[in-house]
């Protein structure tokens, strides 16, 4: 009869989990996420957006993960092991349940009929509930969005696995807990492993083969409409893959082809780390977005990294100095307090040295930024650390197809040890808060059997990446601010670069503006708009000389209002990299307008991008940041006019995501309010005059 129990159950939890018209982009969701026993014995973690259904008899798994808030059906189609692992070349599925018979299409009326256990396997032993668990503590600063939280609310649930009664011995002291973490309001579901030896030998030899493995019917899968969005927090080429393939095992009907998707590590060669105590793997981001259209996508995943990386949405306007003397740098503070600026960073090439252990330039530099913070500004400061860096040959990568060293550092030496109390020591001393930190670990494995923190070249690009992220997370706890080049954002990184090519600054300035305005529209569809930074080079950047620099200033007012707008207006930091920021009244005004303009909607400018018309330089080109939760001001609407005539035309907005459903009030530049009532499909057609190279603000609430 259980069988029968399954399709009663489940009818139940259609009706109650029902799809509403409550979406979660523009509706504050108050459900909060639950853990239960089902009537059938099941264990079913929801948030009302999304759930995952456990098996506890005869043994552990995963036998439903449902989308409630879209399509209200089932991702899966076959049921998998939880995670898969290899003890001294055994492998180890981490949950005993046999595979269904056929893996196609999901048959759960014979799966409870016919469900058995795998002895081979690692065994359910327990679980235990609690709240998520923050990787790093962090506490919102530098004007962040006052709705963070941090840890985020939800549920966490830790899963433990005993190793099968066959194990050799020392296995049998090994435990696997896989934890899986659900949050209120979002579609997205955290998983990641912890493999505990409680003998503390360390004569364990770990393999991770599978953090995630899920069969998934084809419409979630890339093969499909992507419908289920799948990351990981390494940064890309870092060892670790969400590889999507098609099923192919034995038990696969000839025929089909169903999509498999395994989140494992993956490099040139096997990972295999000893087991000293604990490890844990990286972690596993699933969020079930159950729509192909472009924009919708984008901000669901923009959702997922203000949840789990709060700290990008800070986005201090900083100044990027070359020139590191104090005479330069306390002239280009005074500047910088009079029109708004908040943080100054030594820029590469200005001479500044972080790992100086000098009495007299560490005096200078305290001295410095003493001065600057009673200006009310912000100090950080540039360092290569990994990716290119030379140090002590005992302390280089050494490339395993040669046997020589590479042309980087290995962050599993004792570098890692000389560079973290290098940098902490020199910011105790100085007061420095903000790191650039140049060529971050970037991938590379190291075959030396030699250094403090790896064994040989198995487990170097696992170490690697451990140590990188613990000292951003260090820095993180500190309050720093980190811009990184590569995407460690999940372990504390604060920003990269935008998506440019590091070239089009060389470009002439218009056609350097206009490129860098296409792409950030094209950019914020993958990233919020203040995990990036673009580049304003007021001296000579890599090249281009006069055309290209914005040197005088005076001379090019009208391209660097434009520059100061575009980045402004997008809420995207921009590296303004030079020796001052005026160098008249005019451009001491131009600044001061559109910084004054960038404090005043801050709120606003760090949310998420509604892409209305990308810059096509043949006329306006438009993009619109949104709001939905505000009680106010739900959108700004920037519009540039990069043409040489004139401009009379009507925008069509589109306004579904700022929350407004019949009728919208709209200010050109906060002069007076106009209504607008929505179209069937939520868009206005907002009327715009602009006259050659003008640019103006829409706010709607």
């Amino acid at each position: 009869m259980k069988f029968s129990y399954y399709w009663i159950w489940h009818l139940l939890l259609l009706l109650i989990n029902v799809v509403s018209s409550r979406d979660w982009l523009i509706d504050k969701i108050t459900d909060v996420t639950t853990l239960r026993i089902t009537p059938l014995g099941t264990l079913l973690l929801s948030n009302t957006l999304i759930s995952r259904e456990f098996l506890l008899d005869p043994d552990f798994a995963t036998i439903d993960f449902r989308d409630l808030h879209t399509t209200n059906s089932s991702l899966l189609r076959c049921v998998k092991p939880e995670a898969i692992i290899t003890l001294d070349g055994i492998k180890y599925n981490i949950g005993g349940i046999m595979p269904n018979t056929q893996c196609a299409y999901f048959n759960r009326t014979e799966f409870w009929r016919t469900k058995t256990l795998d002895t081979t396997a690692f065994h359910f032993s327990t679980y235990e509930v609690g709240i998520p668990k923050a990787p790093f503590k962090y506490t919102p600063k530098r004007s962040a969005p006052a709705d963070i939280q941090w840890p985020p609310k939800g549920i966490h649930l830790s899963i433990y696995f005993k190793a099968p009664y066959y194990a050799p011995l020392a296995h049998k002291y090994v435990t696997v807990v896989v934890n899986y973490e659900m949050y209120d309001g979002i579609p997205l579901i955290a998983k990641w492993l912890d493999i505990i030896d409680i003998s503390g030998r360390g004569d364990i030899d770990l393999s991770i083969n599978s953090v995630e493995l899920l069969a998934v019917n084809q419409p979630w899968s890339p093969f499909g409409h992507s419908w289920l969005y799948i990351e990981d927090d390494q940064p890309p080429g870092h060892g670790t893959n969400v590889l999507w393939t098609y099923d192919v095992e034995v038990n696969t009907i000839p025929g089909s082809f169903p999509p498999l998707v395994n989140c494992t590590y993956q490099t040139d060669h096997e990972i295999v780390v000893p087991l000293v105590t604990q490890l844990t793997s990286f972690r596993v981001h699933e969020l079930v977005v159950g729509s192909s259209d472009e924009e919708r996508r984008a901000l669901s995943k923009h959702r997922l990294i203000r949840l789990l990386a709060p700290h990008t949405q800070e986005n201090p306007i900083f100044f990027h100095m070359i020139n590191a003397s104090s005479s330069a740098v306390r002239a280009v503070i005074d500047q910088m307090a009079e029109v708004g600026f908040e943080m100054l960073i030594y820029s590469f090439g200005s001479g500044f040295d972080m790992e100086s252990d000098d009495e007299k330039y560490i005096e200078q530099i305290t001295s410095d930024i003493a001065y600057a913070h009673s200006k009310g500004i912000e100090v950080g400061g540039y360092d290569l650390i990994a990716l290119t860096r030379q140090v002590r040959p005992d302390w280089m990568a050494i490339d395993p197809s040669t046997g020589k060293p590479r042309d980087s550092v290995c962050f599993a030496s004792g570098w890692y040890d000389y560079l973290l109390n290098r940098t902490l020591t020199f910011m105790d001393r100085t007061g420095l808060i903000m790191v650039e930190t140049d060529g971050p670990y970037g991938g590379y494995s190291c075959a030396s059997t030699t250094h403090a923190h790896h064994r040989n070249n198995d487990d170097s690009v696992y170490r690697q990446n451990i140590l990188q992220a613990n000292y951003f997370k260090i820095l993180r706890e500190r309050t720093v601010y980190i811009n990184q080049p590569d995407y460690y954002f999940y372990q504390g990184g604060s920003k990269t670069g935008m998506g440019y090519n590091e070239e089009q600054y060389s470009l002439p300035r218009w056609m350097d503006i206009s490129v860098s305005r296409q792409g950030m529209f094209d950019d914020t569809y993958q990233r919020i708009p203040t995990v990036g930074w673009m580049f304003v080079p007021l001296t000579v950047y890599h090249g281009g000389g006069a055309a290209a620099q914005f040197e005088p200033l005076v001379a090019h007012q009208i391209e660097y209002e434009w520059a100061l707008a575009q980045y402004l207006g997008a809420g995207v930091a921009a590296c303004y990299r030079g020796f001052r920021l005026y160098d008249t009244n005019e451009t001491k005004a131009l600044v001061t307008k559109w910084v004054n303009f960038y404090k005043k909607y801050r709120s606003i400018l760090i949310r998420d991008i509604i892409h209305i018309r990308r810059a096509d330089m043949q006329s306006i080109d438009s993009y619109m940041h949104i709001n939905p939760y505000s009680n106010d001001i739900k959108g700004l609407i920037m519009v540039f006019n990069p043409t040489s005539e004139p401009v009379d035309t009507n925008l069509p907005v589109p306004l579904y995501y700022t929350g407004l459903s019949d009728i919208a009030q709209v200010s050109e530049q906060e002069d007076s309010w106009v209504f607008y009532t929505l179209a069937r499909d939520y868009h206005i057609d907002l009327p715009i005059v602009l006259p050659p190279l003008g640019i103006t603000w829409f706010l709607i609430r």
